[in-house]
């Protein structure tokens, strides 16, 4: 800013001008004379910056990962399982949860004091932690601070990097607060005042308090066992509940053994000279509004009702947001049901029924009105397109605006793209690749 405090350009990755009062959005430049941003293709108005706050957030993040500390200080777990914090780098947090002592020091809660080699001083006590304020989507779904949620394509909730963003109709950009998405330029606009719109993310799953988590055990995305009990098939092909934690299942999908046993024939189970009558399974329950976390990845993990467990790249599990998605095979994206994953495209598409051959036409009578001139003499019907073909001629594809495929004998309609060479055609990204969203799974408490 002209005084020498800084200033806020409403836009990422901005070009300050020399002014020190204007900016510009990034990749273009200032003139101050004409008071525009240049780009290649086209001119802005100039931005105005807005003086910055001053800010007292915290910069040592705690384990929990929602507590932080100020600069300078450690964080040390209170008797509550919450964490505060010592006010001083590299602290030893005392047994007690409620004093800490300086690095390198030892805490004697007996005589209150922290001992080193050269002297003693007195416990320190911590300081709350500063809880780190998540702006809330759902019940589930949040944004980090200071972003506002926005739906995208898919459903899902997105964050807009604004604080009260506007959420433009396309469901993938949004706008700073007061702005106006212009969704045919592409740009947020206020009173002759144009910004580049900004692309929301993928919003992140929030974790659950441990204690409100269901102690089921999962068998599958919507049937589970009591807790303590594991998931066995029966002969119906339906899960069983074993009444023992980590029990083997028998070959006869009738009974069950405890761990450490062997199944023997007659339903018994058997360890060196020691048998024992196998014990008999319990119908699994299915998943119901009273049991909204059922959706079991395995026996120790899951994901929310209505989202879907998919492999993930550390070979655990990971949560997509849809229900019965389709897991991509790059263990890192997810699409909805019905569709396919397109990695090298990035995108989620949705195969629909061959295209039809192109026909190529013969030389025939004057191009009547509303017909469509291919060239060489050659025409198609009007809602057909011409399409060269494989000879070097001329044929009709039967789709008004149709897309010509490469091997110049097949055709598809108009926003779609050829695919199989040419046998198929798919949907041209009817959906954003970023739009499902892909969680860490939810541990079980067992």
């Amino acid at each position: 800013m002209l005084d020498g405090s800084w200033g806020c350009c409403p836009m990422p990755q901005a070009s300050c001008c020399e002014d020190k009062v204007h900016c510009c959005p990034h990749g273009t430049t200032c003139d101050l004379a004409r008071a525009r941003c240049l780009t290649a293709t086209g001119t802005y108005p100039l931005a105005k910056k807005i003086p910055a706050q001053r800010t007292n957030r915290a910069g040592v993040m705690c384990p929990d990962a929602r507590s932080q500390c100020p600069d300078g200080s450690t964080c040390c777990e209170l008797p509550t399982g919450k964490y505060g914090c010592c006010p001083m780098p590299n602290a030893i947090c005392c047994s007690d949860h409620l004093h800490c002592c300086p690095q390198d020091t030892v805490c004697d809660l007996a005589l209150s004091k922290c001992l080193s080699k050269e002297n003693t001083t007195d416990l320190l006590t911590k300081l709350p932690a500063h809880t780190v304020q998540e702006v809330k989507c759902d019940s589930e779904v949040s944004c980090p601070d200071d972003y506002t949620c926005c739906r995208l394509q898919s459903g899902a909730w997105g964050c807009c990097p604004f604080v009260q963003a506007v959420c433009c109709e396309d469901h993938v950009h949004c706008c700073p607060a007061g702005f106006r998405c212009d969704t045919e330029k592409g740009i947020c606009e206020q009173e002759g005042h144009q910004l580049p719109w900004m692309e929301q993310a993928p919003a992140q799953l929030s974790l659950p308090d441990p204690r409100a988590m269901e102690s089921d055990v999962p068998c599958d995305n919507v049937t589970s066992c009591p807790s303590s009990n594991t998931c066995c098939r029966l002969t119906s092909g339906e899960w069983g509940c074993c009444p023992i934690p980590e029990a083997v299942c028998c070959s006869d999908h009738q009974h069950c053994c405890p761990q450490g046993y062997t199944c023997v024939a007659e339903g018994k189970c058997q360890r060196g000279n020691k048998m024992v009558a196998g014990l008999e399974k319990m119908p699994a329950h299915r998943a119901s509004l009273s049991h909204p976390r059922d959706m079991g990845c395995d026996q120790h993990t899951s994901c929310p009702v209505g989202q879907t467990c998919c492999p993930s790249l550390s070979q655990g599990w990971a949560c997509c947001q849809l229900p019965h998605a389709v897991c991509c095979e790059d263990r890192q994206h997810c699409c909805p049901a019905g569709y396919t994953c397109n990695v090298k495209a990035r995108t989620c598409e949705k195969e629909v029924d061959s295209a039809h051959h192109a026909t190529r036409l013969t030389l025939g009578p004057p191009v009547g009105v509303g017909d469509v001139k291919c060239g060489q003499g050659h025409f198609c019907h009007d809602n057909q397109t011409c399409c060269q073909d494989n000879r070097g001629g001329w044929a009709c594809c039967p789709y008004p605006q149709g897309v010509c495929c490469a091997d110049r004998r097949h055709c598809c309609p108009a926003g779609f793209l050829c695919r199989a060479k040419g046998t198929k055609c798919l949907r041209k990204e009817i959906l954003r690749w970023d739009s499902p969203l892909r969680d860490p799974a939810l541990r079980q408490q067992l």
